[in-house]
């Protein structure tokens, strides 16, 4: 990863915007919708190259729609997971994610997101990751097509006056792009159309709040040269994002000790 402006921001005076980690469609969207803002991103994805998920989180993508159909036995487990998850968190001094998930270590930090608050766990799975029509798509997005946009720097027609860099942008980038993205919301669209009665699922989608995160991108005017294709409105983007929220144990919860001692001896003193 690159810090600091591109050649792009430079020229334009542009300060970029955080680096955009994409772990979700909602994230990548709104990386494509900050491509002239953002800093130069590393592949969120390359990490599954290096290791294969396990078994247990393998989806299939060699078949026309099989991806879409093994993914929803995936999720549906994943749910499953998250679902007991709330007993389990108070059996663990600290709770171990790769274990508990059965995930190998240096994936569950990018699937997994725990967050201890005073009084409840919020937990995020970001279950696009699962995905090979989505590795395809982040990977192209931070490799080969955000360097082709900022050497390319696109008009914002089409037919007004460009290099050959523009040209072989709009021409083969651009295209290629667009084909991974569509293909990756069709298989998301299809598993989610297959999972609407399963109510392990519905208990656990957390699109709407990964949705949330992410807003504050399409708050600012969309790039230009981008194929409007790319730049759906945030309402419409599918995701398999899963969450759970359930109360903190409550020997875990900050201050219950001096509440508790409160208590006692409130309940010593003599009534009058």
């Amino acid at each position: 990863m690159i810090d600091g402006p591109t050649p792009l921001q430079r020229r334009n005076g542009a300060r970029p915007e955080p680096h955009i980690a994409a772990r979700s469609v909602p994230a990548l969207a709104a990386g494509l919708r900050q491509i002239d803002r953002c800093a130069l991103p590393a592949s969120y994805t390359s990490i599954f190259r290096k290791r294969a998920l396990p078994p247990a989180y393998f989806v299939q993508n060699h078949v026309p729609d099989k991806e879409a159909q093994t993914a929803v036995t995936t999720i549906s487990q994943v749910a499953d997971r998250l679902r007991r998850m709330a007993k389990a968190y108070g059996e663990w001094n600290e709770f171990d994610i790769p274990a508990f998930f059965d995930l190998w270590p240096e994936h569950a930090p990018r699937l997994v997101e725990v967050e201890e608050r005073v009084s409840t766990v919020n937990v995020t799975f970001f279950a696009d990751l699962l995905l090979p029509s989505f590795h395809r798509a982040e990977q192209y997005w931070a490799h080969e097509f955000f360097p082709a946009y900022q050497t390319a720097q696109p008009p914002a027609m089409r037919g007004e006056a460009c290099s050959s860099f523009t040209v072989h942008f709009f021409d083969y980038e651009q295209p290629k792009m667009r084909a991974y993205w569509d293909k990756l919301l069709a298989v998301i669209g299809s598993a989610r159309l297959a999972l609407w009665n399963d109510i392990g699922f519905l208990a656990a989608t957390a699109g709407g709040e990964e949705k949330t995160h992410w807003q504050w991108a399409w708050r600012t005017q969309a790039p230009r040269g981008l194929d409007r294709r790319l730049l759906p409105p945030l309402r419409q983007l599918p995701t398999l994002t899963l969450g759970v929220e359930f109360p903190l144990p409550a020997n875990r919860q900050p201050g219950r000790v001096r509440r508790l001692r409160r208590t006692w001896e409130s309940n010593r003193r003599p009534r009058k």
